[in-house]
């Protein structure tokens, strides 16, 4: 009987665990989305020493992310993962190194696709994304416009064409 009781025991801390881990709605990247902070989410970014190209889009990643401030969110995402740690859907083309930038409102989202070289790039997506004036030569620096809808009940994420 007592075995009997530890195995029921067993399976439902088993359940229970399941049930948390599927649970997408309140990831970080969910919970970021919800208090309006924009977000960035590097696509399939893998760190290269000797890679100069990846070089450069770090330190232009990294300078922005240090100055950006606590209304912002940053995050990796492995599109090779059968379970990716973010809960993105991605319907475009992303090469390696592109950037996602989304938030809750207007506009949704933009994708650079390939690494960011120039620092106008986020100051562009910055600008729009607080709602402050974008100067004229900036939006030769705008990434593409990307729709986002947020599947409330999964919390997946689902990035696709147009705005």
């Amino acid at each position: 009987m007592a075995l009997l009781r530890s195995l029921i025991t067993l399976g439902l801390a088993l359940l229970t665990s399941a049930c948390a881990q599927a649970d997408t709605t309140h990831t970080p990247l969910a919970e970021a989305w919800s208090a309006g902070k924009a977000i960035v989410v590097t696509i399939d970014a893998t760190p290269s020493d000797t890679d100069e190209t990846y070089g450069d889009f770090a330190y232009y990643l990294n300078d922005f992310a240090t100055n950006a401030g606590d209304d912002w969110a940053f995050f990796e995402l492995d599109s090779q993962q059968t379970n990716p740690d973010i809960p993105i859907e991605l319907n475009v083309t992303a090469p390696p190194y592109s950037v996602l930038f989304i938030k809750a409102g207007t506009p949704q989202g933009y994708l650079y696709p390939g690494p960011i070289l120039e620092p106008q790039v986020y100051d562009f997506v910055q600008r729009r994304f607080e709602g402050k004036e974008v100067p004229e030569y900036l939006y030769q620096f705008g990434p593409d416009e990307v729709r986002v809808e947020m599947d409330e009940e999964s919390g997946l994420f689902k990035v696709g064409v147009g705005p």
